[in-house]
């Protein structure tokens, strides 16, 4: 019950540093010109390390982003931990093993939302100085947990890949903060 009362709810406090200083640059990122409408539009956080985030899609039209089950779309979020003046990074592992592997992707339908769950004791995160693997709970035997006051950096970063041109899949990167209530 107090993880509960403790979850974090942000809502529209992002950062899209899609910003770009030549305003016709932006139409390059993929064919449909959709760079720069994707935005974490809302973040919700537990004391446990769990997180979901909320991708929203500002356009006009659908937006793909990569599947997280495959290589092109499983290692790209980054979480800072701000905690008393030290910062703590985590990351998805992207040393993962996959099955099957095939560049797929979810659609975000226009002017709609996805939800992301992330749980950086959940396995494939690398912090703490070293990287988890799919089962393993927290990191080599520590947990992780956000306390009050902690500042979150949430980001989303997709390179630019050949698939992504050629599937017209979202690149780019936007980031999010949330502070710990």
């Amino acid at each position: 019950m107090a993880a509960l009362m403790m979850a974090c709810t942000v809502a529209k406090q992002n950062s899209n540093n899609n910003e770009r200083i030549n305003p016709k640059e932006e139409h390059k990122a993929t064919s449909d010109g959709s760079f720069n409408s994707l935005a974490i539009s809302k973040v919700t956080i537990l004391p446990s390390a769990q997180m979901t985030i909320e991708l929203e899609n500002s356009s006009k039209k659908p937006l793909k982003l990569w599947d997280e089950s495959n290589s092109w779309g499983a290692a790209c979020w980054r979480v800072l931990v701000i905690r008393e003046g030290k910062v703590k990074t985590f990351f998805r592992n992207p040393d993962q093993g996959f099955t099957k592997n095939n560049p797929t992707f979810v659609e975000i339908a226009a002017g709609g939302h996805i939800e992301r769950k992330l749980d950086l004791n959940g396995g494939n995160w690398c912090g703490l100085g070293r990287c988890s693997i799919y089962n393993e709970r927290g990191f080599g035997g520590e947990k992780v947990s956000f306390e009050s006051n902690d500042m979150l950096i949430i980001i989303y970063d997709v390179p630019s890949t050949q698939e992504a041109r050629d599937e017209g899949v979202w690149f780019g990167v936007i980031a999010a903060t949330a502070t710990v209530q």
